[in-house]
């Protein structure tokens, strides 16, 4: 091993006839490349790794729906791609330094402008999913050229230690990655959002290629190249909202007048003539239209069947539009809602569109929101409750699923008064009918002393939409034979938009077109529920 006290090698420049040699200084100065040069720049670069890995799953699961799908396709990419990149960096050990430089330079670029990019493919071709493929694994070998240069750069320089070497760089290596992996979900993402994370990590990118030049003695022609890099991504960091949003434009049909993210969803609102819609990972939540159909299903369905409910829990609907419902009846003195996104809940209360669709509900002195996993908040609240209203996303992805489970449904009825209702959508009865129906079999499941009723109602911006209500007995799956009287424990409310008593009534009644399917319910050891929805939803991708 090479004495760690002894003087470090000297480079000598190449010929000057290789490619960009020719800009290394020839003057009596030396430079010197050390080991802590080579050991921070280890350091940085793998938290800009790790944290473009992240981007690109995240952005991809905010586009494509499927996190599950999303990370393990961006990571298996990427991480192909660095097997590449391993491979290839034995070709460019000839000018290890000046060669790391470029890649860094090539890498900032990609890595950068890798959201916009997608974001773009997505809005503007049908050619998204190629493109994601495309930047995961160039990302990916750019990444993986890395540390083989930077081991390659300490042995050129005589400091040739083999296996201790190579086990102190990839050591910092994993340090750097387990900085970034915390770093990305507690800051980058919450306080810059996706596309200013992709250009800051890009930025630090190219300081540790002006870094290195620093240390090979400030090649003329590369450190300018640098320095135009560094300010072309610093004007994209700066622009990265107007970009984002003209980009986002291309993607709806109505103007948008909010557009952010939160460590969970991309949340972007839109606005047309008084049509107001609220948008979560580019799925449409909800139009001012026509919410009132599902709001008022699931709301009264529920509240009507209990006599003067008094304790209500909202599980989502964070848009504050159920409570808006819940808060129409006089006999209400609480109101629990539990949403896991704060970025949703301080939307709907501070945004002036939001606020005066729920009518100011999050600001009622009933209302109490809660920031947290409804699943986690169910498990270990002590509270009971009237009724429990249950408004979350569709079952597209193993984070939802479990809240379509047997045992979330069981928690749900166990929370529930004597006389207690609960509801909970459960997807569209024509484009996902077996899920619909399976969300049935879950209920039925998890409470098997109770009616488990299904409803329906056409809400035309989603189509024909399903609802499940659960109330106390023990005949199952059966619509009462006078559907009006379920609904009449207590009269509803003034100042609806959409329902009287014989319109929710006749919620009761499906079309002869959705006939009841025997599913297995939904557990959390067997999500199947998950699979059942993506397996409807694939006969209308056409």
């Amino acid at each position: 091993m090479v004495d760690q006290h002894a003087p470090a090698a000297v480079l000598d420049p190449a010929p000057a006839d290789d490619g960009g040699s020719a800009d290394l200084p020839r003057t009596g100065r030396t430079r010197r490349m050390d080991r802590p040069t080579v050991f921070a720049a280890a350091l940085l670069v793998a938290v800009g790794g790790i944290v473009y890995e992240l981007i690109l799953g995240t952005a991809a699961s905010y586009l494509f729906g499927d996190s599950v799908v999303a990370f393990s396709v961006a990571t298996g990419l990427t991480l192909f791609g660095m097997g590449l990149g391993s491979l290839l960096a034995p070709r460019l050990q000839r000018e290890a330094g000046l060669n790391f430089v470029r890649n860094e330079l090539v890498l900032s670029l990609l890595g950068g402008t890798s959201v916009l990019v997608l974001f773009w493919a997505y809005a503007q071709t049908e050619l998204y999913w190629p493109v994601f493929v495309l930047l995961s694994l160039a990302i990916g070998t750019a990444i993986g050229v890395e540390i083989p240069l930077l081991v390659a750069l300490l042995k050129e320089h005589g400091r040739d230690e083999s296996v201790s070497l190579l086990s102190k760089v990839l050591a910092l290596d994993y340090f750097g990655a387990l900085a970034a992996s915390l770093l990305f979900p507690f800051l980058l993402l919450p306080y810059l959002g996706l596309v200013r994370t992709a250009f800051a990590v890009a930025v630090l990118n190219v300081a540790v290629a002006l870094f290195m030049l620093a240390r090979l003695g400030h090649p003329p022609r590369w450190t300018a190249l640098t320095w135009v890099t560094l300010a072309a991504l610093l004007g994209g960091f700066a622009a990265s909202t107007w970009l984002e949003t003209s980009i986002s434009a291309r993607m709806y049909t109505d103007p948008v007048v909010v557009q952010e993210s939160s460590p969970y969803q991309r949340l972007v609102v839109t606005d047309y003539r008084g049509d107001v819609r609220l948008y979560l990972n580019d799925q449409l939540q909800f139009s001012s239209v026509d919410e009132a159909r599902y709001h008022e299903t699931l709301a009264h369905a529920a509240m009507t069947s209990v006599a003067a409910p008094v304790s209500v829990a909202i599980l989502g609907g964070g848009d504050g539009l159920l409570a808006r419902e819940v808060l129409r009846y006089g006999s209400v003195r609480d109101v629990t809602l539990v949403d896991l996104d704060p970025a949703v809940t301080d939307l709907a209360r501070e945004n002036r569109l939001l606020a005066d669709l729920n009518e100011h509900a999050l600001d009622d002195e009933r209302v109490t929101v809660v920031n947290a996993d409804a699943f986690r908040w169910l498990d270990e609240a002590d509270a009971s409750f009237d009724v429990v209203l249950v408004d979350l996303v569709d079952p597209s992805g193993e984070r939802v699923a479990k809240l379509y489970s047997q045992e979330f449904y069981a928690m749900v009825a166990a929370h529930l008064r004597p006389g207690g209702a609960f509801a909970t959508q459960a997807t569209s009865t024509y484009f996902t009918p077996r899920a619909f129906w399976q969300v049935v079999a879950t209920a039925e499941a998890a409470a098997p002393d109770r009616t488990v009723v299904p409803l329906g109602v056409n809400v035309p911006s989603f189509g024909e939409w399903g609802f499940v209500l659960s109330v106390p007995g023990q005949v199952r799956s059966q619509v009462p034979d006078d559907a009006a009287g379920l609904f009449a424990r207590t009269p509803l409310p003034d100042g609806l938009r959409f329902h009287d008593a014989a319109s929710l009534a006749a919620t009761t009644r499906l079309p002869a077109d959705n006939p009841r399917r025997d599913l297995p319910p939904s557990t959390l050891l067997s999500p199947v529920v998950q699979r059942t929805y993506q397996q409807d939803m694939r006969a209308w991708r056409y």
